[in-house]
This record gives structure tokens, C-alpha cells and sequence, in this order.
């Protein structure tokens, strides 16, 4: 419908040609060769470090003049944490007194409240009003509360948590420790392994999709390892620059940077294979991909990072601000991975890229017969 305006409207690109740009990329391919692999292992080794280095603190990420963070930090100031204890209403007063006792030992521990606590052994339970034990107990539980000085979701809180659900379970095997501190524990180890199997099935899930597209073995695997280069890199700065981020932004930029820059890497590689069936040999078919697709990957990463840095820098929310910076940041370098290395790395492995793809056989054969008959003239 709106065909004749377009075509009105229409003006030279802003982008120039990228022809020579390209030769020259394919010139010196060896060094993006070497680039990435010396950039591998410590990508991925400070990409690992700064999954151990993220924050499960909420209250971390919020602005320093937001009523709930003042009003947490004057709480922390006299009580750090408080787990909450719940253990069997049957279970004898003599127990719970030596329970308290034993968890009152455990470091970090200022004190433990319960029934029995305030009371003491020489007042029955009995003689306690209802109102004060309806507080503390109930038909099935009675409650006690444990003030600890350590921080929440630190490592010395865990630790205490690990010790005092020793003691618990000893006593009171139905037990239960609740609170803040063992709400962020017990997300802390479930969000592990969670996000480890949510990476691995997006990856295996993009692996699937390029090689249904692409009908190749090998391709694949080239894809993912520039895609998951750039997230290495990516999510390995922090760790250089001293940041801590998030505990979710890690997996959610791994994720979304895989899914929304691997486009870049499919769209050079169609084009490589189309020109490589046409009969061209790797060289000239990789110029002429990595040329006709720069323009393309250069507007999509441009967006993502236009789109995501002004909110990045905008934004007063740690775990806003640092996921578009990451989302930015991710765009403009699997933009030049897919740009630099791709091209390298296709040319690296042309041969083995035909053997490997459906109906691509006969490129190898063709340049066996191109090289026979080079030297049958000379």
C-alpha cells in the first residue's frame, strides 16, 4: 500500500560501501584467529568470577533515599537479621531450653526468644496469660525468634543458618528455620542450578535452530562459540571493574544477548553459504558476505544499544541500570565478534564447514578441481 511513498522517500545510504573493509578483515584473518583464542580462557575465567561475585540483596539495588532502604538500614543497625524458629508445640520445655541454649553458642548469635526463654525454668507455662502465649504458640507450633549480626545473604549468615538447622534438626527433626536469611539461602541454591539448566537449554535450543536452518553439523557450533564469546566478555568486565551485579542479571543478559545477537552470526552465514552453492571460493564468498551484512548488523546492534544505554544511564535502580548497560554493552561487542572473528573463523574451517553442511559437499570437490587444473597449467 504505502509502496510509492517509500520508493519517494527514498535516499543514499548512510553507510558506505563496506567492500574494502572487508578485504581487509579477510586479509589479516590469522590475527582475529589469534585474538580469539587468547581471549577464551580469560573471558570465560572472569565471566565465572563474577557469577560468584553477584549480590541476592534486593535492597542493594534500590536508591540510598528510598523510604524502605533507610528505614532497613536503621533496622540492620540494632538487629542485622532475625530467623524465625517454628518447632513442634509438643516438644518438651526441657528440649527447647537446651536447644536455645546450644543455638545461643553458635557464632553470631546475640541471643534466642521464646517461650521458655522468657519465662524461665522456674515459672510453669501454665500460670502465662493466653494473650502472651497465643503470641508464641499455637495448637501445632510454638515460635522463637533468633537475632543474629550478621548481614543477610552473606557467607558468615550462612553458615550460621547451616549450624543452628543442625541443632534444630536434633531436637526437632518436623522443625522449620524461616526468615529473610534462610528465604535468600535457599534461593541462592536453588538459583543456581536453575540458571545453570536455563543456559544450557537456551543454548542447546539456539544449537537446534541453526542447525535446522543451516541443515550443517559444524555451523552451529561456530555460531555459539562467537556468540558465547562475546558473553564471556560481556559479563567478564564487571569482574575487571570491580562491579557486583544483580544475581539475576547474569542470566538474563546470557540469555538475551545469545537470542537476539545471534542473528548477526545466522545473517553472515546464509550469505556465505548462498555465495559458496554459487560457485564462489571461500575467500571472495566470505568478502561478500561479511560486506552485504555488515550494513545490517551494524543498524540492529546500533538499536539494541541505543535502546538500552539512555536507560542504562537514566535509571537510579542498580538492577535496571546495570542489565540495559549489560544489554548495551553485549550489543556493541557481539556486533564487532560477529564482524572480526566470524569471518575468520569461517575461513578457517570452509572445508570442513562443505563436509559437514547439506549440499555443500560439492564446494570441496569444486576447488579440488579448480587447484588440479592451476597446476596441470603451470
Amino acid at each position: 500500500v504505502l509502496d510509492k511513498p517509500l520508493q519517494r522517500t527514498r535516499h543514499k545510504s548512510l553507510i558506505p560501501d563496506m567492500g574494502g573493509f572487508a578485504k581487509g578483515v579477510c586479509k589479516i584473518f590469522p590475527v582475529f584467529l589469534v585474538i580469539f583464542a587468547l581471549l577464551v580462557a580469560p573471558a570465560y575465567i572472569s565471566y565465572d568470577k563474577t557469577n560468584d561475585e553477584v549480590y541476592y540483596d534486593m535492597g542493594q539495588c534500590l536508591p540510598e533515599d528510598m523510604e524502605y532502604v533507610i528505614a532497613n538500614k536503621k533496622l540492620s543497625e540494632e538487629f542485622a537479621s532475625t530467623h524465625m524458629l517454628l518447632v513442634n508445640a509438643d516438644l518438651p520445655d526441657s528440649d527447647v531450653r537446651a536447644m536455645i541454649d546450644e543455638m545461643e553458642q553458635v557464632p553470631g548469635v546475640k541471643y534466642v526468644l521464646g517461650m521458655e526463654s522468657v519465662a524461665g525454668p522456674m515459672i510453669p507455662m501454665e500460670v502465662l496469660p493466653d494473650s502472651v502465649r497465643s503470641m508464641l504458640e499455637s495448637d501445632q507450633w510454638e515460635l522463637l525468634l533468633i537475632n543474629s549480626e550478621y548481614k543477610v545473604a552473606s557467607d558468615e549468615v550462612n553458615a550460621q543458618i547451616d549450624s543452628l538447622n543442625a541443632i534444630l534438626k536434633k531436637y526437632d527433626p518436623t522443625g522449620m528455620l524461616i526468615g529473610e536469611a534462610p528465604c535468600m539461602k535457599d534461593m541462592i541454591e536453588t538459583t543456581d542450578h536453575d540458571f545453570k539448566v536455563v543456559n544450557a537449554v537456551s543454548i542447546l535450543a539456539i544449537f537446534l535452530i541453526i542447525l535446522l536452518v543451516e541443515r550443517s553439523i559444524s555451523l552451529p557450533f561456530l555460531l555459539i562459540a562467537v556468540i558465547e564469546l562475546a558473553i564471556f566478555i560481556n559479563l567478564g568486565l564487571p569482574h575487571f571493574l570491580g562491579q557486583s551485579l544483580p544475581f539475576i542479571a547474569p542470566i538474563c543478559i546470557s540469555t538475551i544477548q545469545l537470542g537476539a545477537t545471534v542473528d548477526y552470526a545466522i545473517l553472515m552465514t546464509t550469505r556465505y553459504k548462498a555465495e559458496r552453492l554459487a560457485g564462489k571460493e571461500k575467500r571472495p564468498a566470505v568478502i561478500t558476505a561479511l560486506s552485504t551484512s555488515i550494513p545490517s548488523i551494524i543498524v540492529s546492534g546500533m538499536g539494541l544499544f541505543a535502546a538500552t544505554f539512555g536507560v542504562a544511564i537514566y535509571s537510579d535502580i542498580d538492577i535496571i541500570s546495570s542489565m540495559c548497560m549489560l544489554m548495551a554493552r553485549g550489543a556493541i561487542v557481539s556486533m564487532l565478534c560477529v564482524i572480526l572473528i566470524l569471518p575468520a573463523l569461517l575461513l578457517l574451517c570452509d572445508r570442513l564447514v562443505c563436509a559437514t553442511t547439506l549440499g555443500m559437499r560439492h564446494c570441496n570437490h569444486s576447488r579440488k578441481h579448480a587447484e588440479k587444473q592451476d597446476a596441470s597449467a603451470r
